[in-house]
């Protein structure tokens, strides 16, 4: 069941959109076992629909088209990001079970990535600066064993089409401020009216 924030034509296709994601994480099968958060519908709306409200509408309706078409073709674009991600949080495992298994990437899509990931990262690095606590809160910047910023944005991207990248690319370079916008929205679907609102509530909390 979709969360309508203002019922625009953007808003119904945003919904599509995560209703698509959620069942492929449903179908999603973990190492461990389910995860908790595969069980915490409202959470993941709110992430998805926080991301993808900074995107503009033919960027949206292309991924769309990523995600029916891979449903089709019996792919889950969900498992292949988290084992894309594994490239950096399980490298032995990856190699050994993985590499062989994902979808190849094009030159085309390698360039792509990196130029989205460049950008993204500096826009973060900013975020960060003027709202340490509230990115304290998130992904950690660097790569490690837990899933960096990098590392998540890097496995998502792959699963979108060179299509899909360029129009992604194109909303990147459009607004220097994505990551706060993106921020934003995600600040005001827990109640906080702006960014220095929520800054100042975690800070209150030590």
């Amino acid at each position: 069941m979709s969360i309508v924030r203002n019922n625009t034509p953007k808003d119904t296709l945003i919904n599509a959109i995560v209703d698509l994601e959620w069942n492929m994480f449903q179908e999603t099968q973990n190492i461990g076992g389910r995860a908790g958060c595969q069980d915490d519908r409202e959470t993941f709306y709110i992430m998805r629909y926080s991301q993808f409200s900074v995107l503009n509408e033919d960027t949206l309706q292309s991924y769309r088209n990523d995600l029916e078409s891979a449903r089709q073709s019996g792919r889950n674009l969900i498992t292949e990001k988290y084992g894309y991600m594994m490239e950096f949080t399980s490298p032995e495992y990856y190699k050994e079970k993985l590499e062989g298994v994902l979808p190849a990437l094009s030159a085309g899509k390698a360039e792509l990535i990196a130029q989205i990931v460049s950008l993204q990262l500096a826009y973060h690095k900013a975020f960060a600066e003027k709202y340490p606590r509230m990115a304290g809160a998130g992904r950690p910047e660097q790569d490690s064993y837990d899933t960096s910023v990098r590392t998540y944005s890097i496995g998502e991207l792959k699963t979108y089409s060179e299509k899909t990248l360029q129009l992604f690319l194109r909303d990147v370079w459009g607004n220097q401020h994505m990551i706060l916008d993106i921020q934003e929205t995600m600040a005001g679907f827990y109640g906080y009216n702006s960014l220095q609102t929520a800054e100042d509530a975690l800070a209150r909390r030590g």
